[in-house]
């Protein structure tokens, strides 16, 4: 395998495959780059076997062929290389040999032929976002993910298409996010109402390797795969198979107090209060009055209080959370001020912004000792 490039194109190819290079595996070529050559272009690809990312760079090919180098030599390598033309040679016994400017380096690789092959998507389902867009879903929804394998399909983030509307949902038993997009051009074509289970090891790599910016990423679906391309980059990965849970069966209604209050005079509240609070729970303590909601942590390490001024309609209440997982999901939230319904102290509250209808989240109060 014979080819040259310029350092700028080879060195944005591996930092974003890269990514998808594991460490936990008994297969060491799965901790390695593949390299193939193809018409004027070269492909890189990592796999974990359950998520693949591959871009493509235009290259001046003089010799074909495929050989996989060790992800942590060579993206150390190539960050290091100057600012010029880099020529690449692998001979017969996996050798690979890098020129670029007075800089020569010689590093062992390894045959491609026990590296998985490259799936083909057959694009049953496509549809097409902005990058920004789907990044943003994704980030307003991964962190409510379930972290354990009790329910397996629940550590992945649901995806509904209905018409011209797209729903992201996911949920762990204690909480749950709901981001909506809307828009009249997000099908290219009438399709039937569908849903898929993305894995949230899948998403957050998206959030790593996406640009928040105007560019297309299409979204292709088939059997059990989904793959995103996206400016010369592909991620390839299993969608999670079973019936994800009736969501929408589990969102309280008939709120009996109704609360408006600053977002981000909330935000630095609850994240004073959690200085004090339980290193076990993270509970803190609000408790609403006519004109104040007052935040409150009480624990071994100390206590405080802090009050903020708030609208509020309907009961007052005394109820208790997480201090994380409020603050994820209000520091994932775009809105000056937020609401916040509830019912009791015992059932779901539900946090949602003022300006739009897009973003839902709710959960589940902590029991208060009496």
């Amino acid at each position: 395998m014979k080819f040259s490039c310029d350092k700028i194109s080879l060195s944005n190819a591996v930092n974003k495959v890269i990514k998808g290079v594991t460490t936990r595996t008994t297969l060491p070529i799965l901790q390695g780059i593949l390299l193939k050559s193809e018409d004027d272009k070269i492909i890189m690809y990592t796999t974990d076997m359950e998520i693949g990312i591959q871009c493509s760079f235009d290259a001046f090919i003089i010799e074909r062929g495929s050989i996989v180098v060790s992800s942590k030599v060579f993206s150390d390598l190539v960050r290091k290389l100057p600012d010029d033309t880099v020529f690449f040679e692998s001979d017969e016994n996996n050798t690979v040999n890098i020129r670029c400017g007075l800089s020569e380096f010689s590093i062992s690789g390894n045959s491609s032929e026990e590296f998985p092959d490259i799936p083909d998507v057959i694009k049953d389902v496509t549809l097409t976002l902005k990058q920004k867009i789907l990044k943003e879903m994704i980030k307003m929804t991964s962190f409510s993910v379930a972290q354990d394998m009790t329910r397996p399909i629940l550590t992945g983030i649901l995806m509904e298409v209905s018409k011209n509307i797209i729903n992201m949902v996911a949920l762990d038993g204690y909480r749950m996010a709901i981001k909506k997009y809307a828009s009249e051009e997000l099908l290219t074509k009438n399709l039937d109402d569908f849903s898929v289970v993305i894995p949230g090891t899948t998403a957050n790599e998206l959030l790593r390797v996406m640009e928040d910016s105007d560019d297309d990423v299409s979204i292709s679906f088939t059997g059990n795969q989904i793959l995103f391309e996206f400016d010369g980059t592909k991620v390839i990965s299993k969608l999670l198979d079973g019936n994800y849970m009736n969501y929408k069966a589990v969102i309280p209604k008939d709120f009996k107090s109704v609360v408006i209050v600053d977002k981000d005079d909330l935000i630095g509240a609850i994240d004073r209060a959690s200085l004090l609070a339980s290193n076990k729970s993270n509970l803190i303590k609000f408790t609403f009055n006519e004109r104040e909601l007052v935040i409150s942590s009480n624990s071994e390490k100390g206590k405080m209080s802090e009050r903020l001024n708030i609208e509020i309609e309907g009961n007052l209440i005394e109820i208790a959370f997480n201090s994380r997982y409020l603050l994820e999901a209000l520091r994932v939230i775009d809105s000056e001020k937020i609401k916040i319904s509830m019912i009791n102290s015992i059932n779901p509250i539900i946090i949602t912004p003022i300006e739009n209808d897009d973003y839902l989240y709710m959960v589940l109060p902590v029991k208060l000792n009496d």
